[in-house]
């Protein structure tokens, strides 16, 4: 709604055959002190009516922008989930809807969660699959069927005796402890009754 739209429509409430009606296309305007007093509140109404459109926007994720969405994630997250330097409204918001409805209990959540920690692509293993521990090949040709000799990179010892266990290394470029808030992390997306042994490490070399 416009400032002159307000006008006509205040205009419109007044007493028939007190004012001039309204002027045409193209005529000329016959009541002009009046004409300015109704601007002057068409333009406090139109300002208003904005206001509201804006903050109707503010009132659904899908709309939300700027501080309003800042202020979502904080009271939803507090400083768990904060707006990255430079991030845009549509990319915070993004993980913001991942994190109000995350998909838990998989592989691909554990690595996420890692990626999302640690700034890049951490490495699972799980001692029951073959996949992240290879099979044991011959140092002659220890690629064959897949396995690997002894000393060859990536050969690990895997075990059906650990289920529902897996080894994360986070290339953190250094061996400190990990971060207490990225352990928690990894713990929320973990499926109950598992097990994730986390480790700082240089890099996946």
């Amino acid at each position: 709604m416009t400032q002159n739209g307000f006008a006509l429509r205040i205009r419109k409430l007044l007493p028939t055959g007190w004012f001039p009606a309204p002027p045409a296309t193209g005529e000329a305007e016959q009541a002009p002190v009046l004409n300015a007093l109704l601007q002057g509140y068409g333009s406090v109404f139109a300002w208003i009516w904005a206001m509201l459109a804006g903050t109707a926007d503010q009132t659904r994720l899908a709309t939300m922008s700027g501080a309003f969405l800042d202020m979502f994630a904080a009271d939803f997250f507090g400083t768990l989930l904060t707006r990255n330097p430079g991030e845009s409204d549509d990319a915070f918001r993004a993980r913001i809807e991942e994190a109000l409805f995350p998909s838990l209990g998989t592989r691909p959540d554990v690595v996420d969660v890692i990626a999302d920690q640690v700034g890049s692509a951490g490495r699972v293993i799980e001692p029951r699959n073959a996949g992240d521990c290879k099979g044991l090949g011959s140092l002659v040709s220890p690629a064959t069927g897949g396995g690997y000799g002894y000393g060859v990179a990536a050969l690990r010892y895997g075990s059906r005796g650990a289920p529902f266990q897996l080894f994360a290394q986070l290339p953190t470029g250094d061996t400190n402890l990990p971060a207490t808030q990225t352990l928690d992390r990894i713990a929320d997306v973990m499926p109950a009754g598992t097990i994730a042994w986390v480790q700082d490490v240089e890099n996946l070399g």
